[in-house]
């Protein structure tokens, strides 16, 4: 990527970060709810060019512990599922190791992405990357991630995102504070389109975590699924080959 283009890359990361974030607050505010998404399934192959992409997800009950992190006015009994809002920029680069930079909103969590593809294989592309939250509400989350495409011809694929999240912070007034570390395992099938791509996804969340409220502590571990759909719009691209 030139330095034109790198400039111009960050201006406008710089430009909707804050648009992200802002947008966020404003829904999920009113809504009363924090939310995640765990259920983030992405393709390998790196989409040259600008994209935006949003999604929703819904997760199972995760038990009242891992509820709570996710639950702004719930002090108990917290075991609702989940629902999450993810909207990303991104803009990916196609030369001889292709890579991409996202900056997005995950519920009222903004971050900052970046991805490489490890082969230039359309058909089996894999690479892995990386996602650091900004804490600007007092929690943040991070992720560390692969990606894994396998090929189903008439613009299918199947997508393999595994990876490790962590959520840890601490409540405004600083007497609250605790972290959750999951392992997640998430498939999803990609429908490619010329100017639109679609995954439906599901996800596996394995996880342990540690709370702390007013001088009590707590330890625990979750178990539960997510399911997720995201839409992408991206600048025209050709068919893809066959497998």
């Amino acid at each position: 990527m030139s330095a034109p283009a790198s400039t111009e890359t960050l201006l406008i990361l710089a430009f909707m970060l804050p648009r992200l974030t802002a947008l966020a607050v404003l829904v999920l505010g009113a809504a009363g709810a924090g939310c995640t998404s765990f259920a983030t399934v992405r393709s390998a192959q790196v989409q040259p060019g600008s994209s935006f992409t949003v999604q929703g997800s819904l997760s199972t009950p995760p038990g009242d512990e891992t509820g709570w992190f996710w639950s702004l006015d719930c002090a108990e009994d917290c075991s609702h599922p989940i629902a999450g809002v993810d909207a990303l920029y991104t803009y990916g680069s196609a030369g001889e190791r292709p890579y991409s930079l996202s900056a997005g909103v995950n519920g009222l969590v903004p971050y900052v992405e970046g991805y490489t593809q490890l082969n230039g294989d359309s058909g089996r592309a894999y690479g892995v990357g990386a996602r650091v939250g900004i804490p600007v509400t007092g929690w943040t989350s991070h992720q560390l991630y692969g990606r894994y495409d396998i090929g189903l011809g008439d613009g299918r694929r199947l997508l393999w995102n595994p990876g490790v999240f962590l959520h840890a912070g601490r409540s405004p007034n600083g007497e609250s504070r605790g972290h959750f570390v999951a392992m997640v395992q998430a498939v999803g099938m990609e429908h490619r389109g010329p100017r639109r791509t679609v995954v439906p996804a599901l996800a596996l969340v394995v996880g342990q975590g540690r709370r702390e409220r007013y001088g009590d502590e707590d330890s625990f571990t979750s178990v539960f699924g997510a399911a997720s759909v995201s839409v992408t719009f991206h600048r025209p691209r050709a068919a893809p080959p066959a497998p």
